[in-house]
């Protein structure tokens, strides 16, 4: 755990059942290595979670430890696509290709910058089934050697080909979202803005598919990549260390600041609408938490996993309680107070709500 330790230092510079859910609706939520499932529509008095995916210490023989965003497969079989890093620094970190039963059949890794051990967190598809993901490279204030990294499909077996980054030299990139443009959304939080990449993007990892380059490791790179500061640090709402993101039914994008414990909603050109979150509290710890990772339900609702950070000697680090919050929203669409859904969760970093196939 030592590695996410180091990552919530950088980043700070009883489920209800719903009417109205799609039958079978669930949030998947890696914590602790192990990747947990929530019933959303559990009746009361019924399971409403379970271990999905053990981390390997406990389960040598089928667990495997994973973090990070979790992504189903758009082909609808079932299957998806996790940060897993079982075994590092003796197996590279990457992201693992999952059964719906939790059995990895899989794995994409692709060359690091990162001094000790690649980071793999995020993960989204776009509308042509390619795969984006974010490493983080080195935590670190200011440390910029983070890649996004586009995969193609078919996605099974061992695979170290078949990728093309689209950047590298982030800053701590983490939650990725798109939008109906095909614009990729990543947050930076060492660098207290988020990005966005839009297309065209390359369509193989060949000069003819547009992944002409090459990077300082020798892997493929984008020959032209359209990129800008979608939202940098918001000083006066606290929106500074972005993390999880999120986009709304109504098609807007929820951003969540982990440090200053905040979420705040933007528009598609960058203006902020309003902060969804903001706790009373000026300094951490907050009583609503540190939101990390966003997820949003079928109705609408807003999901986040709350780090709980904590002071350790004058840094902030992740504490024993860490939580799944869920926001809902009136019948105006204003926010109602975070709802504690889960409690006693070691560094929950992502959250996915997979709806009923």
């Amino acid at each position: 755990m030592r590695r996410r330790q180091r990552l919530a230092v950088l980043v700070a510079l009883a489920l209800l059942p719903a009417a109205g859910l799609r039958a079978g609706e669930r949030l998947y939520g890696p914590e602790g290595n192990r990747l947990r499932v929530y019933e959303l529509d559990a009746a009361p008095g019924a399971p409403a979670e379970s271990v999905l995916i053990e981390r390997a210490s406990l389960d040598p023989e089928r667990g495997r430890d994973v973090n990070g965003m979790v992504c189903p497969l758009p082909d609808g079989s079932g299957r998806f696509v996790a940060g897993e890093d079982t075994g590092q620094p003796a197996v590279p970190g990457g992201w693992g290709i999952f059964e719906r039963d939790g059995a990895q059949v899989g794995k994409l890794t692709a060359t690091s910058f990162a001094s000790r051990y690649p980071e793999p967190y995020g993960c989204a598809f776009d509308a042509a089934g390619r795969l984006f993901v974010t490493e983080l490279g080195d935590p670190g204030f200011r440390e910029s050697n983070g890649q996004l990294i586009l995969w193609f499909p078919p996605y099974r077996g061992q695979r170290s080909d078949g990728y093309c980054k689209v950047a590298v030299g982030l800053g701590t990139p983490t939650g990725i979202a798109i939008d109906r443009h095909g614009r990729v959304y990543v947050a930076s939080a060492s660098h207290a803005e988020i990005l966005r990449f839009a297309p065209p993007f390359p369509t193989s990892s060949d000069a003819a598919g547009g992944c002409g380059g090459r990077d300082a490791s020798g892997a493929p790179l984008a020959s032209a990549v359209q990129r800008e500061v979608f939202v940098s640090a918001e000083w006066t709402s606290g929106l500074v260390t972005y993390s999880g993101l999120a986009l709304s039914p109504r098609g807007t994008l929820y951003a969540a600041s982990v440090a200053t414990g905040r979420i705040g909603e933007f528009d598609l050109d960058g203006r902020l609408l309003r902060l969804v979150l903001s706790p009373a509290e000026w300094l951490p710890p907050f009583a609503t938490g540190n939101p990390q990772g966003l997820a949003v339900d079928s109705r609408g609702r807003l999901y986040y996993a709350d780090l709980d950070l904590e002071w350790q000697d004058w840094t902030l680090g992740p504490g024993p309680d860490g939580k799944v919050w869920r926001i809902d929203f009136d019948a105006a669409g204003e926010p109602r107070p975070p709802a504690l859904l889960r409690s006693g969760l070691q560094f929950p970093d992502g959250l996915t709500a997979i709806p009923a196939e």
